[in-house]
């Protein structure tokens, strides 16, 4: 869900905006004591910047946003009045001297919320954004959680058995979380699979379709999903695992195919799934079923992450391969790309099968949009609508990111379809953004997406494995423009 309340810096307007806070947060399983206290919090800070945004006698717009997306509630409360320094609040906010999780206000309510930070947008203003995740209940914190312990690769079959292949029902929500927490204990990338109300409530909500296999008396052995976590008419294959003590019994195949018959119902035009290259396993299996590289996703995820039969004393960050599996015959298409990575654009469409052309850069005029997602300690810039100013805005928000939220990687993601891309890239190029590859599809409305990171610590190839010439030469040259552009900084 996403809602916006454009409001004037005006103090009648206050109980609309409580009785709109209050209104939404009814939407979600909050209990009334917590939903209150997460009222009270946002309209504090409402009220903070009816007080504060504009000087005194001047009139201004204030937006409150609202978005959920994977059990994350996030309020933003955003100005474009008087400057501030940002780093200085959001210091103040979140002073070291304090006990962890405490915060240097004393709104009311501000203790039933998740996190609290100010935004700086430069020229375009400034926010603060208020969290809070839906279901807090991790699967380890259950009075069974001594019970989870990790998988044993070697544990005997279980007895031959009929499977049942379906979507997931709510109630099964805690049994695929013990089943990622024993496979790859608390490292899996996403954390909300820990989460059962989460589980159940993003497949109740469309966010995450969930598959089983079922085994006798109900047990699940196996789990795969589709993830909706961009805004393009595709989806994310993953959370992928069974129980070792079924295995060899086409299990995750048999997913994967209910899986591919939902996906034509919902008419996307494809799926994609993120390899991990800490081996050649799943890049592999991606190639042998029709997937096609078109990315490189270095360093998106923890070396801390666990993975079973290798050592998890991991070198370096964990770096994905990004593989694009068609469900619809794709369409010619114009894309903009900077000269220099024409070539290599060229062959990763030609291995898709996509038609293209190559289209005539031209300067973007006026403001730009842009949207940012913070995830653990890695971020994302997506160019909404790109202006003369939207390398500015990249640049100044992911200086925000690496210094307050000690983000290890940034990325950035342009519209191929924008004649300005190149222009953007190449100024984003000078502030440190190397090369990545594409994303087909992943923008709203389906159109491609060009993909760039700033990684704060640089990556050694070695660790980083590949399954084929292709896979080796976009990581090549993903690492060599890392390269270039940090050696210029």
């Amino acid at each position: 869900m996403q809602l916006q309340l454009l409001f004037p810096n005006a103090a009648q307007v206050l109980p609309s905006i409580s009785a709109f806070t209050r209104e939404t947060l009814r939407q979600y399983p909050f209990d009334e004591t917590t939903a209150d206290q997460v009222a009270q919090c946002v309209l504090a800070a409402a009220q903070n910047a009816v007080d504060h945004a504009y000087p005194a006698g001047e009139q201004g717009e204030i937006k409150l946003s609202v978005s959920e997306v994977h059990g994350k509630l996030e309020f933003l409360i955003r100005d474009d009045g008087l400057p501030q320094d940002i780093d200085a609040l959001e210091r103040r906010l979140h002073e070291p001297q304090l006990a962890a999780g405490a915060h240097a206000l004393d709104w009311p309510g501000i203790d039933a919320v998740d996190e609290i930070h100010w935004i700086g947008y430069g020229r375009e203003g400034k926010a603060i954004q208020i969290i809070k995740w839906l279901h807090d209940n991790h699967i380890a914190d259950d009075k069974e959680a001594s019970e989870l312990a990790p998988f044993n690769d070697e544990a005997p079959l279980a007895p031959p058995q009929a499977y049942e292949v379906r979507r997931m029902r709510a109630g099964e929500a805690v049994q695929v979380s013990q089943l990622m927490y024993r496979a790859y204990g608390n490292t899996y990338l996403n954390e909300d699979i820990y989460y059962p109300e989460r589980v159940a409530a993003q497949d109740a909500a469309g966010t995450v379709i969930s598959f089983v296999a079922v085994g006798a008396g109900g047990q699940v052995a196996g789990h795969y999903a589709w993830e909706r976590s961009v805004a393009g008419p595709v989806v994310e294959g993953g959370q992928a695992v069974v129980d070792p003590s079924h295995r060899g019994r086409g299990l995750l195949d048999r997913m994967k195919e209910a899986a591919l018959e939902e996906a034509s119902r919902l008419e996307l035009l494809g799926w994609y799934a993120d390899a991990v290259a800490v081996h050649t396993r799943t890049q592999q299996s991606n190639i042998s079923h029709g997937g096609h590289l078109t990315c490189v996703d270095l360093a998106i995820a923890p070396q801390t992450q666990e993975f079973r039969n290798i050592s998890t004393h991991l070198p370096q960050r964990i770096t994905c391969l990004f593989f694009f599996h068609w469900l619809t015959a794709p369409e010619r298409r114009t894309i903009f790309v900077p000269q220099r990575h024409r070539s290599l654009v060229a062959e990763i469409y030609a291995k898709l099968d996509a038609p293209l052309e190559f289209g005539h850069p031209a300067p973007a005029a006026g403001h730009g949009a842009i949207r940012i997602e913070i995830s653990a300690d890695r971020a994302t810039i997506r160019a909404e609508q790109l202006g003369g100013d939207t390398a500015h805005q990249i640049r100044h928000a992911k200086r925000e990111i690496v210094e307050r939220s000690h983000a290890a990687v940034v990325y950035a993601e342009l519209p191929l379809s924008d004649p300005a891309t190149p222009a953007v890239a190449e100024a984003l190029e000078e502030e440190g953004f190397g090369f990545l590859g594409v994303a087909p599809c992943c923008a709203p409305g389906g159109d491609d997406l060009l993909r760039l990171a700033y990684i704060v610590e640089p990556l050694q190839r070695e660790p980083i494995k590949t399954a084929d010439d292709f896979c080796a030469k976009l990581v090549d040259y993903a690492l060599a423009e890392q390269q270039r552009v940090q050696s210029t900084l």
